[in-house]
């Protein structure tokens, strides 16, 4: 319960700066976008938070990495959780954004407590009423030579494009450019399953 009180009390604190439910887009530093309360985000009077938290007595410890759906007065639904994936031993970065057509939701994982497996990005389209995932795209550097180390998703402005930016060691599958920065795109996000193209620069 301790865990679900702070997983509120975050709701409430970020809920102004959330509503319009959208995440920073462009290519600003990913490390103050996560700072950017890009962990939770609203619509229709619910509030969508990204978590992760330690399974109990596991050990090494392994985070499952959570959606919550905490509703206020005018939200049609009521409380509601989806375990997304786990990370071993890696503490996730995590983001969440939203609009009318869905919920993006992205964290990095790390699939193994072997120190040589890297770190890699999910990226997830989650119904906001039901929280049933729909479509999930991973992303990691070529031959795991390398780390995806943050990620902020976002919401186009044309409302179907999802976004997500941050800092890599290595070169991602796919990538153009180079760098040590990243913007994955998705076009057509909530209604295809095209595959993003991945931008990579200082």
């Amino acid at each position: 319960m301790r865990f679900f009180n702070r997983a509120v009390s975050l709701c409430t604190a970020v809920l102004v700066s959330a509503c319009g439910g959208e995440g920073v887009t462009g290519q600003d530093d990913a490390l103050a976008q996560q700072e950017s309360a890009a962990t939770s985000a609203a619509l229709d009077g619910c509030i969508y938070s990204i978590s992760a938290y330690p399974q109990p007595g596991v050990t090494p410890t392994v985070y499952d990495i959570r959606l919550f759906r905490q509703p206020i007065p005018t939200c049609a639904y009521g409380f509601g959780t989806v375990t997304l994936g786990t990370s071993v031993v890696y503490e996730p970065t995590r983001s969440v954004a939203i609009n009318a057509l869905g919920i993006a939701a992205s964290y990095t994982r790390k699939s193994s407590v072997s120190g040589s497996a890297p770190i890699t990005l999910s990226v997830h389209h989650v119904d906001p009423a039901t929280l049933a995932v729909i479509r999930t795209n991973s992303l990691g550097v070529h031959l795991g030579a390398g780390n995806i180390v943050s990620e902020n998703v976002a919401i186009a402005a044309d409302g179907t494009t999802v976004t997500v930016s941050g800092t890599k060691t290595g070169v991602i599958w796919g990538e153009s450019g180079s760098g040590s920065r990243y913007t994955a795109s998705f076009p057509n996000f909530f209604t295809s399953t095209t595959a993003p193209t991945v931008a990579a620069f200082p």
